[in-house]
């Protein structure tokens, strides 16, 4: 038998007399094309040189890890293995050499390790001392602190234990974790040992914080790096952290002591624009929604709005919301600024205790509507901040705001703002019957009209809507309806989804012509503010989208009705609270019309915002620049060709903005931010949670998945289980397929999908974050059990 030293045990036993801090489980290794012919001397040898209750039989194979190449979690391990019971070591080993055989025949250099078996596991994972995608300077970390075992990090099992910790190289002193702190000094002393700060390291915690090196090897994607990038995201980082130092203090004329910086709070500008967006899709947001828009919109309503505050700020090229803004933006302008204080004060202390409700803002943590459980909700979100008195005049001012509001003659009511979005509308059928030579200048009058016409209205459909799904939560939590009753409400609402899907199959019957469908719903693209993203018009595949089944998911509208006796009920509800223009059928119509009216009006707004990316995409090609280069140049750039005199050509203008955000926009992605800054060192030390998805309806379903992005490359979906990572509106045409399931990374409990799958029936979890993204991306097929708020991947 030969038994050596190979690559994957000789860099542990090279480097174990020199560590102080990390320790070696015993180790053996074996070739395994001898084993077979040399049971016996290997079962010598375990006894020989192990004395530990169990064992960890390893892989070791000869292409399993090299400088350049990694199959890490490739070939099998076997855990808890008894020393003293032979056959179970010999079947362990087997098993080990079969997870090579089945890929290939045995090499040579072939081996498996044997080693002790680490118990009483704290924590578990592997950590990259560089990213490993872009090579940015951080410590990632992906542990499992929850199942007490050593391989479910290499493994894949067990995604919901798994963690990943971002930490930035140079900030391990803002680390407030022993176990941490005490793992990250270990393997600054490795580097130093291997004299590499390129490694891929397996480790476990084990009793009183004692860190153990399971394995170690060099990163194998280090020449796809951009070797610049680790000076760049530092220089990025230093601004971060300085700006968010500034943020977080008070602000002049901003309720509230300090802030939260989240991506899903409010507006959830990640879900419609993406983590990193490029800078014209970033600057269409702001200028068009989150600049100004939706504090006039708010204003109207009656909300208290800080004056000439942007909600969205930019933090190395990622989008946040100020929630500090978004909070203050929520009360009632007639509350005392004292009550308003307290109020904001109080609920960014809540969200920082919290932050698994960050994109739940509305219902888990503040109170942003007039509810019939509005006394228990004060009492759940508010409890002694406020005296009784206050509370009292809290409850009031969003009575009165809710009685104001359901006056068809309030500037701030739906019929107000679904005739400015009708107005939108005309000027759209106006403008396609006309020949128009549009010019750069065009975007201004473009850009004004969107705002006027379509943000500011949709920005008060939209807290329509969130009213709307807070009165039917209420009348759950008081028993009146049922969550199922709430689902069939939902599905008994037709919206412009359902006519897209009615019109899909019209389509495919030949009942609508192409040019017809198109003049409809052209505009829509899965990407609404990114111009790489096509159009439906430019999709030649998705009129070839067609279900298996005729009729596919087509919409079956069923009309809901109160029950006398629920109508009685919430009759003496609106009685009691004084709302004595409006009994339970005409409450039922406003929850109908602020769901319908929500979904039409960013139906009608989203096609200013796809003519202005043609425009862009037409005017920038006549200057040689391309869809992708336009795409980094923001719109106060291409808005100043026109205001600004220059020296330069427009090409050239453009073009030298372009490079420029490019080398930032390649930063952005390789910066690493939680979704949640509650403080200076979260720019630094990034902690990425398990996210409590939204569950939509109560089904269960287990199904093959598909994953899905902008570009369409599959012929059907019917009976999968749909992935994609946001909820926009572009995405609208898989509900013409007989899809059984919808999961995406981000999104809130009343953002796009969650309404879309609430209309049609389907069962969803929406914003799983990032933990449960990155594994459903590997996988084929999933258990989806909204009922439990259960996603099991079956691999």
């Amino acid at each position: 038998m030969i038994v050596k030293k190979p690559s994957k045990s000789s860099n542990l036993l090279n480097i174990e007399k020199k560590l102080s801090m990390f320790v070696i489980p015993s180790l053996v290794c074996i070739n395994a094309i001898s084993f077979k012919d040399n049971e016996s001397k290997v079962l010598n040898l375990i006894s020989a040189n192990f004395q530990c209750k169990l064992l960890v039989i390893r892989s070791s194979a000869s292409d399993e890890d090299d400088q350049f190449n990694s199959l890490a979690g490739e070939y099998e391990s076997v855990l808890s293995v008894p020393l003293n019971n032979t056959k179970k070591i010999i079947d362990a080993i087997n098993y080990v050499i079969n997870s090579y055989e089945k890929k290939r025949p045995l090499h040579k250099g072939d081996e498996v390790i044997i080693q002790e078996m680490v118990t009483s596991v704290n924590m578990s994972g592997v950590i990259f001392t560089h990213d490993l995608n872009t090579g940015a300077p951080y410590y990632v970390i992906n542990y499992d602190d929850q199942s007490g075992t050593t391989d479910t990090v290499t493994s894949g099992k067990n995604e919901y234990s798994n963690r990943t910790l971002y930490v930035h190289r140079n900030s391990i002193n803002q680390l407030h974790s022993d176990r941490f702190t005490k793992l990250l000094a270990a393997v600054k002393e490795l580097e130093q040992i291997m004299d590499s700060h390129f490694l891929d390291i397996e480790f476990a915690i084990g009793e009183s914080l004692t860190p153990y090196l399971l394995q170690v090897r060099s990163i194998s994607t280090q020449s796809n790096w951009d070797q610049e990038i680790t000076n760049r995201v530092n220089s990025v980082l230093q601004g971060v952290q300085s700006f968010v130092s500034e943020r977080l203090k008070r602000s002049v004329g901003v309720y509230g002591e300090t802030t939260v910086l989240g991506q899903m709070p409010d507006w959830n500008p990640v879900e419609m624009i993406g983590r990193a967006p490029r800078a014209l899709a970033s600057s269409l947001y702001q200028i068009l929604i989150t600049d100004t828009a939706w504090a006039t919109a708010r204003s109207i309503m009656g909300y208290s709005v800080p004056k000439g505050q942007p909600l969205m700020l930019d933090l190395a090229g990622q989008p946040f919301i100020d929630t500090r803004l978004s909070l203050h933006s929520f009360i009632p302008n007639s509350v005392s600024p004292i009550i308003a204080e307290k109020l904001v004060s109080h609920w960014i202390n809540n969200l920082t205790l919290s932050p698994e409700f960050h994109d739940k803002l509305e219902f888990e943590v503040a109170i942003t509507a007039y509810s019939f459980d509005i006394d228990d909700r004060i009492e759940k979100l508010i409890g002694d901040i406020l005296t009784p008195t206050e509370k009292d005049e809290f409850k009031e001012a969003h009575r009165q705001q809710m009685i104001e509001l359901l006056k068809s003659e309030n500037q701030g009511s739906i019929g107000n703002a679904l005739n400015k979005v009708n107005t939108l509308k005309n000027n759209h059928d106006e403008e396609s019957k006309l020949d128009l030579q549009h010019t750069f200048s065009s975007l201004f009058y473009m850009v004004d009209e969107c705002i006027h016409l379509g943000t500011i209205p949709f920005s008060i459909l939209a807290r329509h809507g969130f009213i709307a799904k807070t009165i039917l939560l209420s009348l759950n939590y008081l028993g009146i309806i049922t969550h199922d009753e709430i689902n069939q409400i939902q599905a008994s609402v037709r919206t412009v989804a359902s006519e897209l899907v009615d019109d899909m199959h019209s389509l495919k019957l030949n009942n609508v012509s192409k040019n017809k469908f198109m003049e409809k719903y052209g505009h829509l693209r899965p990407g609404t503010y990114d111009i790489l993203s096509n159009r439906y018009d430019q999709m030649t595949e998705l009129l070839n989208y067609s279900s298996d089944s005729e009729q596919g998911l087509e919409k079956q509208t069923e009309v809901f009705q109160f029950s006398d006796h629920q109508q009685k009920q919430i009759n003496i509800l609106l009685e009691k609270e004084g709302f004595i223009d409006i009994n339970a059928v005409d409450l039922l119509n406003y929850i109908h019309e602020a769901i319908i009216g929500r979904e039409y009006g960013k139906f009608v707004f989203t096609k200013s915002i796809s003519n202005m990316l043609e425009l862009i995409a037409t005017l920038s090609a006549k200057h040689d620049l391309s869809r992708e280069e336009i795409s980094h140049v923001p719109l106060s750039a291409i808005l100043n060709i026109v205001k600004i005199s220059s020296e330069s050509s427009i090409k050239e203008q453009l073009k030298k903005v372009s490079k420029k955000e490019e080398l930032k926009h390649q930063a952005s992605i390789a910066i690493r931010l939680p979704q949640l800054l509650t403080d200076e060192a979260g720019v630094y030390i990034v902690p990425f949670q398990v996210s409590h998805p939204n569950f939509i309806t109560h089904k269960k379903i287990t199904a093959p998945c598909v994953i899905i992005d902008s570009q369409i490359d599959e012929k059907s979906l019917d009976d999968k289980i749909i992935i994609i990572e946001g909820a926009d509106p572009g995405f609208d045409w898989i509900f013409s397929q007989k899809i059984v399931g919808l999961i995406t990374k981000y999104g809130g409990v009343n953002s796009h999908m969650a309404i879309r799958c609430a209309e049609f029936g389907i069962p969803a979890a929406i914003g799983c974050g990032e933990q449960r993204f990155e594994a459903l991306l590997k996988s084929n097929k999933v258990s989806l059990d909204c009922a439990s708020g259960l996603i099991n991947i079956l691999h």
